[in-house]
């Protein structure tokens, strides 16, 4: 008696389960394919997206009515006991929106092996497809705003640094005022570095950074690093040491961004390094296949806890610190995702506050290239090809952003072009039409249309080169502006040294 009110309770507990089931469930007959049973979940479904007759009982009817699961799907489970999966599967309701379900077979066997039918489950995955793709559109959202407020950010730097240029050039000579425009320009460069994190940052996020590997020397990307930071380490009365001792210097990298690296570690042991500190940098060779590089500093060092989290992004160790020293805390984060990418280490030790940081960089080293004499230093720009460049060469200048035009033309016009203005595409199309030029330089958010369908219309009756100047600093950025026909692309504010040396190079 007992044992009978428990397999009647199991029956109604079971049944209770299996009707109130969010997910479709069927069982198939293995010899009529007719439902032997289904729940609630499982006729609705046939009747939304099975093309079941409304008020049909679904165990009057064989699996091929129900057009949910691929025709012959259950023939093929009967027969090779395969269990069969659709991940997703697109079906239109009758009002013909389009549902996501997610649908399995399974051949059920007893105890003897005898077939005693097909499970069939039917899940609705529509509302998870639907919030995946929102987010997804969401996050594409967020990457075209952060590109738009790269370039809006951008766009207003480049008149001022070209003004900064201009002033310095044609001011008195006036300690006081040239150290004022210094304390302008070195600004403006920090704002533009910081808008290039937060770029790196969501690039490295969505393993969308790209490198562009060469054989380069480690000796001479960190004296690059240092150049860059020098005024800054005279401003501050620091003692810089090279311990150069690695013999094996060579290695396969991108060298913008090991040196971004670099001048990163170097530029945060200057910054948190009291006046008359001293830091050292040292490079040895642990194996002949390995150089590690170290920036030792007798800085603010970093606390115990703060060591195993000053990687990651927006941390600089402790609040006070962003505080005393500014600074968004993703260089190190950004860094490390770079050595990462070229297969190295990056790490760091401190014996704790006030008592210096070590930051170290092992990568992996390749041989010697046959074209070097040794190590070698950093050449100096070719003097011959600049002096074949005719000055008073015509180059027309495209940008809608007038205050740009103004600075960007005077700049060149000191250096002996010949400049011609347009501030849209229309404008350039006509110019070159009835004008020769030597050069295009162009924005590439023009009104009109982009910079990119500028210079594909203009090279098809003329071959002339360019240079493409823009405030999006993306690989795909520049990977398009190649793809036009521009041979160089430059990112806002513009490095009028750079810019120089491009043109030098395109018109000698």
């Amino acid at each position: 008696m007992e044992s009978k009110e428990r397999l009647e309770r199991e029956v109604v507990f079971n049944e209770k389960m299996l009707a109130n089931m969010p997910s479709g469930i069927a069982f198939v007959d293995p010899t009529s394919r007719r439902f032997l049973h289904a729940n609630d979940a499982f006729a609705r479904m046939a009747e939304h997206f099975g093309d079941l007759p409304a008020g049909r009982d679904i165990t009057e009817i064989t699996c091929d009515d129900v057009k949910i699961a691929p025709s012959g799907a259950i023939d093929r489970v009967l027969t090779f006991g395969t269990p069969f999966h659709l991940t997703e599967h697109p079906l239109k309701d009758k009002t013909g929106v389009t549902h996501f379900l997610d649908i399995n077979l399974l051949r059920l066997q007893g105890a003897q092996e005898t077939i005693q039918g097909v499970l069939y489950l039917v899940e609705d995955k529509t509302r998870d497809v639907t919030l995946r793709q929102e987010l997804i559109a969401a996050d594409a959202a967020k990457d075209q705003f952060l590109a738009l407020l790269s370039h809006e950010l951008r766009s207003p730097l480049a008149p001022v640094i070209a003004m900064v240029g201009e002033l310095e050039a044609e001011v008195p000579d006036s300690q006081p005022v040239r150290e004022a425009l210094e304390v302008v320009r070195r600004n403006v460069e920090l704002e533009a570095r910081l808008i290039d994190d937060l770029l790196d940052v969501t690039r490295i996020s969505k393993g969308k950074l790209q490198l562009s590997f060469e054989t380069i020397c480690i000796h001479q990307i960190l004296q690059r690093a240092y150049e860059i930071c020098r005024k800054e380490i005279e401003a501050k009365n620091l003692d810089v040491e090279f311990q150069l001792r690695a013999v094996h210097t060579y290695v396969q990298g991108d060298p913008a961004r090991l040196q971004q690296v670099f001048w990163n570690l170097i530029k945060n042991s200057v910054k948190f390094t009291p006046e008359k500190g001293r830091i050292t940098v040292e490079t040895l060779n642990p194996t002949a296949d390995k150089i590690e590089a170290r920036v030792i500093d007798t800085g603010i060092g970093i606390e115990k806890e703060a060591i195993d989290k000053i990687f990651n992004a927006f941390e600089q160790g402790q609040a006070d610190i962003t505080r005393r020293f500014g600074g968004l805390g993703l260089g190190l984060a950004i860094s490390k995702a770079l050595i990462d990418a070229h297969g190295g280490k990056i790490s760091v030790q401190s014996p704790g506050k006030d008592q210096g940081a070590t930051f170290s960089v092992e990568l992996n080293t390749v041989s010697t290239p046959i074209s070097h004499d040794g190590e070698g230093e950093d050449q100096p720009a070719d003097r011959e090809a600049e002096a074949t460049v005719s000055k008073h060469r015509r180059v027309l200048l495209v940008d809608d952003h007038y205050d740009t035009c103004i600075g960007m033309k005077r700049m060149l016009e000191r250096h002996g072009y010949e400049i011609t203005v347009a501030h849209s595409a229309e404008q350039a199309v006509e110019k070159v039409r009835i004008e020769d030029f030597d050069l295009l330089i162009s924005d590439i958010g023009l009104p009109d249309r982009s910079g990119y369908e500028l210079m594909r219309e203009v090279r098809v009756n003329k071959d002339l080169p360019g240079i493409a100047l823009s405030g999006f600093g993306s690989e795909q950025d520049v990977k398009q502006a190649r793809e036009a026909g521009f041979a160089e692309h430059l990112t806002k504010p513009i490095n009028f040294e750079r810019l120089e040396k491009t043109i030098q190079n395109l018109l000698s």
